[in-house]
């Protein structure tokens, strides 16, 4: 699918599910109702998937600041940001970077 790939490769930029209906040609409706059929999530939860799984690869591995990781990822709020996270992860960033710097130790 190319909106996968297109999140895939612009998840840290602002997009729309304007802009991912726009690049197919669809109408955003239409779109998302064969987006969910396809990927068995919405558009927003999918690109929201996306950035958490590409924030918890940098908070593993680097130093970087938790407000920076998240804007490093597409989010504009570390508020929003940290309740995607807790909602996938069950945890906060701060205590998910603890957790996994005490395994990798």
């Amino acid at each position: 699918l190319p909106a996968l790939t297109y999140i895939n490769e612009k998840y840290n930029e602002n997009i729309t599910l304007s802009d991912a209906s726009s690049l197919l040609g669809f109408e955003e409706s239409y779109f998302c109702r064969i987006f969910k059929s396809a990927v068995g999530a919405t558009f927003t939860e999918y690109l929201n998937f996306v950035r958490i799984c590409k924030a918890e690869k940098m908070l593993a591995r680097s130093r970087d600041s938790i407000l920076d990781i998240s804007a490093a990822v597409g989010f504009s709020s570390v508020s929003y940001f940290n309740r995607i996270f807790k909602r996938y992860k069950n945890c906060s960033p701060r205590y998910y970077r603890t957790a996994k710097y005490c395994k990798n130790m």
